[in-house]
């Protein structure tokens, strides 16, 4: 009896693993079984479900449809058409009067440019055709002994204005200033330019602020940059 008592241990140990052996078994099928019905399930599921097509694409192409094939062109996104104007390119030259307030603007005479409304004469002003960018200049030459006494002291202001009928006012955009006097030097030049923002419809004219009797020559212009 003694020595029959490990091989019955023996072989109760090697029943106990034989029947974990098979709970695994049954439990890894389980799990194969469980994959297998999980992927049929999904696969199904895609096979039988409808495409579905995009919301606005019905109406899109019943709106093709119902366009005739000459105004297609209709159905297209609207862009911003380019500016078609001419770029502003206007040089004047100057003739000095004064004006009923004592205060005289330039008159000038067109050297070239001033086509196309560019030039208003009755303002006596450069008319801007565009919004945009733009380079004005001007330009005095100066003879002082012509109306100074030697020795005396003459100021020249001259300011560079604009207006416009939508703003209706006269806005000063810059000026220079310069003073001399008849000695050895009878003549001297002033010269401004600057770059300006404008706005098409605006109106640019020179006043002459003080000094206009010293004035020999001028000129003045524009150009779109």
């Amino acid at each position: 009896m003694p020595s029959e008592k490990p091989l019955l241990i023996l072989i109760s140990h090697c029943r106990e693993m034989k029947q974990q052996e098979a709970r695994l078994r049954i439990i890894t099928l389980l799990l194969l079984l469980s994959c297998a019905a999980l992927f049929v399930f999904t696969n199904c599921t895609d096979l039988t479900r409808a495409p579905m097509a995009p919301v606005s694409s019905p109406a899109y192409s019943a709106q093709q449809n119902l366009c005739p094939a000459g105004d297609q062109s209709t159905t297209s996104t609207p862009t911003t058409a380019p500016s078609t104007a001419s770029p502003l390119r206007i040089a004047l030259s100057s003739i000095v009067e004064s004006n009923l307030t004592g205060r005289p603007y330039m008159n000038w005479t067109v050297e070239f440019g001033g086509d196309n409304g560019t030039y208003n004469s009755d303002s006596r002003a450069i008319v801007i055709p565009v919004t945009g960018h733009y380079f004005v200049y001007m330009r005095f030459l100066l003879h002082l002994c012509e109306t100074v006494e030697n020795g005396d002291l003459k100021n020249f202001r001259v300011k560079l204005q604009k207006w416009n009928e939508g703003y209706q006012q006269i806005v000063d955009l810059t000026e220079a200033r310069d003073s001399g006097k008849c000695l050895e030097e009878s003549s001297r030049t002033v010269f401004m330019g600057q770059l300006f923002d404008l706005l098409k419809g605006d109106h640019l004219k020179v006043l002459i602020y003080e000094g206009y009797e010293l004035i020999h020559k001028s000129s003045f212009g524009a150009f779109w940059t």
